[in-house]
């Protein structure tokens, strides 16, 4: 019998940057000149060079354009960055996620409220850099306890987190930080997607012998719903494309599952199955 390769119908590209797809295809549609992104649109290597080909330019240091279309990746940045930009006469299409925006500005309100802000976050993400961007650089980046150093627990607080930060280290953290900040003010900025797609992930890591998992190798999205994944499933590869699958991971009689990150869209779910069947059609 063949392996029999199923597709995870809830896969594909998160809101935020479906959107942000759509936003940048649109102008590249319109064969506007000069189209820019200030780093990747998002940690997939395959869809940042799909876009490249229909004319995407990647500037990693916006201070240096002027009169050009800049999009804002997903990530988002700082304020002062889009108003330097526009300065410059760059047209500013901001294509920053939703919900890393309702971040941005729960961030800019607790600093105009004097809170000590605390941002649970890996301190070189583009999303925890432009966050800083809305606190004059005064937040507090914490990735664990060990970090607690950096606080001052005598201060009036605030902790809220990096989107994609797996929801039970958030709240283990917060549990701890309470023990010294009785009042420390929570803002759960968890992306919602992230999270459910945790709990989707183990029902369909369960169901499947094999689980093959698409993302980038450089996304904390990929890192955290891998993690959960292998976690209920030992049988669980993490590829980037088709290029890294390997036959030995099957055998007969295997019902595989193919699934992918926020940043996986869909084209390459459906190649990677394609390529497993082809790859075990004589097992």
């Amino acid at each position: 019998m063949l392996v029999k390769v199923i597709i995870d119908k809830r896969s594909g590209v998160c809101g935020g940057v479906n959107r942000a797809i759509k936003m940048v295809e649109k102008k590249l549609d319109e064969n506007c000149k000069d189209i820019y992104i200030n780093g990747e649109l998002l940690h997939n290597r395959l869809e940042m060079e799909r876009l490249i080909d229909k004319g995407l330019k990647v500037s990693n240091d916006i201070n240096t354009l002027e009169n050009s279309t800049l999009f804002i990746r997903t990530h988002g940045v700082g304020k002062s960055s889009i108003d330097d930009a526009k300065i410059k006469g760059n047209n500013v299409i901001d294509a920053t996620c939703p919900k890393v925006r309702r971040s941005q500005d729960i961030t800019y309100q607790l600093y105009k409220e004097r809170y000590q802000i605390i941002i649970v976050g890996k301190s070189n993400h583009p999303e925890v850099i432009g966050l800083l961007g809305y606190c004059n650089n005064e937040a507090k980046i914490v990735m664990d306890e060990k970090d607690f150093t950096k606080i001052d627990f005598n201060k009036k607080s605030a902790i809220l987190t990096q989107t994609t930060i797996a929801q039970k280290h958030f709240f283990s953290l917060v549990e701890s930080l309470k023990k010294k900040m009785p009042n420390l003010h929570v803002a759960d900025t968890l992306c919602s997607f992230v999270e459910n797609r945790e709990e989707e992930l183990v029902s369909f890591a369960k169901e499947n012998n094999v689980i093959v998992f698409i993302g980038g190798r450089n996304s904390s999205n990929t890192k955290v719903l891998f993690q959960k994944i292998l976690s209920f499933n030992p049988r669980a590869y993490l590829i980037e494309n088709v290029n890294d699958i390997e036959k030995s991971w099957f055998v007969s009689n295997d019902i595989v599952g193919v699934s992918g990150s926020a940043s996986t869209p869909m084209w390459q779910i459906e190649e990677v199955k394609l390529v497993i069947e082809e790859m075990t059609s004589d097992l």
